[in-house]
């Protein structure tokens, strides 16, 4: 927004000397494993203290009586109005709109609306798109490739996701997802246990079938590895079914963990595994490489991107899961390659650090 000064010139907040104001518009915090709510949880709470910036928040999606929550359709019959009045109270006094966003539908009912009636009241739109399914998206949606041509700024947290935007001529910018310096700290595994971590959501893009695939053949190497599988998701029913037709032992479901508790599962592991199908820039990565936990994963989207084979981590395709065992045992029977692999992933992990993005964020919404 640009304010009118007694001699009728145009001024930003940078020139009346106060702080940019800046509206979070994202999902609360559902799944507490990671995604794009949690990412907006964390810029939240580092911003709240900070005087060189006014930041404020609107939720995508109310919170509703659990009873409506179970219901498709009728619950989003029932926010959209509310949320079209958050969006009007909440963005009157904003100069920037900072939508968080996904694909397809969820574009549709919480991206565009936010877009809309942040150009119905004047103010400058931030668009952080962060779905690994962009490119699926985009060539199927004329509106999103619409909207996002037509945002201020389009922000993505990877290279990946510039480049595919590039194919639909939309210009993107990449700040990297951040990671919670308050729940993760760097330990050297010494000797390297088979104790693996998974950590995501359960949901067939992240693809934990493959995982407790590759399990199977880790165990058959070393028969006390153990395997700690945190989030929720639709395919619950279905890991705990593959779960016994394997006849696996060592397989804890954590479910639902509390934000402030995943760091200790990540303490306790010595070695992340991740089998995406479909990813974008997984923070459990991110936090693997703060942790000093090494990464063995497929090279799903834009994972290339963040994960260098041999460099800061073990990749493999996708669906593959007897490489991904491989890469495991390998690990565990290397510690030279651990120890590189680790110190090298650490070292990348201040990329992700508060103080690198802070001023990456706050450059971006002072030239808004």
């Amino acid at each position: 927004m640009r304010f009118q000064n007694s001699a009728g010139e145009k001024t930003g907040p940078e020139d009346r000397g106060r702080p940019p104001r800046v509206v979070i518009i994202a999902p609360r915090i559902q799944h507490l494993i990671g995604g794009q709510e949690v990412q907006a949880d964390l810029l939240l709470r580092l911003w709240r203290d900070d005087p060189a910036l006014h930041i404020s928040y609107v939720a995508t999606n109310l919170q509703l009586p659990r009873w409506l929550e179970g219901i498709p359709y009728l619950r989003t019959m029932v926010r959209f109005p509310i949320y079209l009045a958050e969006l009007l109270a909440g963005l009157r006094e904003a100069d920037v709109a900072h939508i968080f966003s996904a694909a397809f539908s969820s574009f549709l009912i919480a991206t565009v609306p936010a877009f809309c009636v942040s150009r119905v009241l004047g103010k400058k739109v931030l668009v952080n798109y962060r779905s690994g399914l962009a490119r699926q998206h985009l060539r199927a949606s004329w509106i999103a490739r619409n909207i996002l041509q037509k945002a201020d700024r389009v922000l993505v947290p990877s290279a990946y996701l510039v480049e595919v935007f590039r194919e639909f001529r939309v210009t993107a910018q990449a700040i990297p997802n951040l990671v919670d310096p308050t729940l993760f700290s760097y330990r050297v595994r010494e000797p390297l246990r088979p104790f693996l971590l998974c950590s995501r959501n359960l949901e067939p893009c992240y693809g934990i079938d493959l995982v407790l695939r590759a399990f199977v053949d880790v165990q058959k190497a070393f028969p006390e590895a153990r395997l700690w599988i945190l989030g929720e998701g639709s395919q619950e029913n279905v890991v705990r079914r593959l779960i016994a037709e394997l006849s696996l032992t060592g397989v804890e479901m954590a479910g639902r963990v509390r934000r402030e508790d995943v760091g200790r599962f990540y303490d306790r592991a010595d070695i992340l595994v991740n089998a995406s199908r479909v990813d974008n820039m997984p923070v459990t990565i991110l936090e693997a490489f703060a942790s000093g936990l090494p990464v063995v994963t497929t090279d799903a989207g834009g994972i290339p991107y963040i994960v260098r084979h041999e460099q800061t981590g073990l990749v493999s395709n996708v669906e593959d899961w007897r490489q991904l065992a491989a890469n495991v045992i390998r690990l565990l029977q290397d510690s030279t390659l651990v120890r590189r692999l680790t110190e090298k992933a650490y070292q990348q992990s201040f990329t992700y650090g508060w103080g690198t993005v802070r001023q990456n964020w706050f450059r971006v919404y002072r030239e808004l």
